[in-house]
């Protein structure tokens, strides 16, 4: 099957001051499925998003989709407390966007597995 890939070239990484965009990473889980992963920092909290395609996953809880995503080899998840929210990209897709605290102060709380890449200026 084929899932759509999120488009998040219309996104404005540099405007908002609160927000500090660290990186991204784009890969494929086990199913094929892509996933873009997006780490930004906020009032000493780092957080990585992760966006997957909900095609098939449209009854999955919270905690279904964050052992879903867990096992794939981008964050080693100790506390899979997550927030999950449904969006659209620019072109009507339908993603899930789930948020994974990585680092609070200077506490790690899940280990990111992947390395970034840096945002285009």
């Amino acid at each position: 099957m084929d899932y759509p890939k999120i488009e998040r070239d219309n996104i404005d990484f540099y405007s908002n001051s609160d927000v500090c965009n660290i990186g991204y990473y784009e890969g494929d889980l086990r199913d094929g499925r892509p996933y873009r992963l997006e780490v930004w920092s906020n009032h000493g909290l780092d957080t990585a998003t992760i966006f997957i395609s909900n095609i098939g996953l449209e009854n999955k809880s919270e905690v279904d989709l964050v052992k879903y995503i867990s096992g794939e080899g981008i964050i080693e998840i100790d506390d899979d407390r997550a927030e999950v929210t449904l969006i659209k990209d620019i072109n009507e897709n339908d993603f899930y966007s789930i948020n994974l605290i990585l680092n609070k102060y200077d506490e790690e709380i899940n280990k990111l597995l992947v390395s970034l890449n840096d945002y285009d200026i």
